[in-house]
């Protein structure tokens, strides 16, 4: 199987999550999402990898408090994955599907240096995994949601 398949095939599927993430977050609507104490919440440790570092910025960027942008994603994904899924594209379904159940509580990472799949909980949703592939450069190469896996 070759890279440039598998990195089309992880951008590709970056497209169609937002379908899976629509169930996974609930679409909550105006509804207020439960009170968390993530004080007490188990958290998992992400590893201190390229593709460690790149699922922490990932994550932080989902939990900021701003939206997200085209051009904060830009510099960060692969000219193959942008080839797939526009930086844009990106950003609003991650503004729409997945921001809304911040913040959000890891509950297990497990990776090599280039690949990692995190669990994740969010306030409202069920758990899901977050896939992300990077290169050589440390760019996104995959990047999938999608319904929590036993890992």
């Amino acid at each position: 199987m070759s890279r440039q398949w598998m990195r089309g095939r992880w951008a590709r599927a970056v497209a169609g999550a937002g379908v899976a993430m629509l169930a996974l977050t609930g679409c909550a609507g105006g509804d207020e999402p439960p009170a968390r104490d993530t004080e007490t919440a188990e958290s998992a440790e992400i590893a201190d990898t390229p593709v460690g570092m790149k699922t922490q910025w990932i994550i932080d960027v989902l939990e900021a408090d701003e939206d997200t942008t085209a051009s904060e994603w830009e510099g960060e994904l692969h000219e193959s994955f942008l080839a797939e899924v526009s930086a844009q594209e990106l950003a609003d379904l991650l503004n729409a599907q997945i921001r809304p159940a911040r913040p959000f509580t890891i509950t297990s990472y497990e990776g090599t240096d280039e690949q990692a799949v995190t669990s994740m909980r969010g306030t409202v949703g069920e758990p899901f995994d977050m896939s992300v592939a990077v290169d050589a450069d440390d760019r996104i190469v995959g990047l999938f949601f999608g319904p929590a896996s036993d890992l």
